[in-house]
């Protein structure tokens, strides 16, 4: 009897803090504040992207390939083709 009700007790207790962490954490914020957040998030979502990309090594090979077209774009002079491999003389 006495292990019934500490397990009802315990599973009240699990409940209610289930039920603490799960609320809208949005629902009391204000437009602006939300606005706030998302941009907030996305800034961190984007961060993560990148420093996954460096790390990971089947999107380094990509990720570096990225940078060197960047670099090549950024140095060519305008009007200048960009370089595809193929010579198109």
């Amino acid at each position: 009897m006495i292990d019934a009700i500490w397990l009802a007790l315990l599973a009240v207790l699990v409940y209610g803090i289930v039920k603490a962490t799960s609320r809208d954490r949005y629902s009391n914020m204000s437009k602006e504040e939300f606005e706030r957040e998302a941009k907030r998030s996305s800034r961190m979502g984007a961060a993560v992207a990148g420093l996954q990309k460096i790390i990971d090594p089947a999107h380094r090979a990509e990720y570096i390939q990225e940078q060197r077209e960047r670099l090549e774009a950024d140095g060519a002079e305008s009007g200048d083709r960009p370089q595809t491999g193929r010579d198109v003389s």
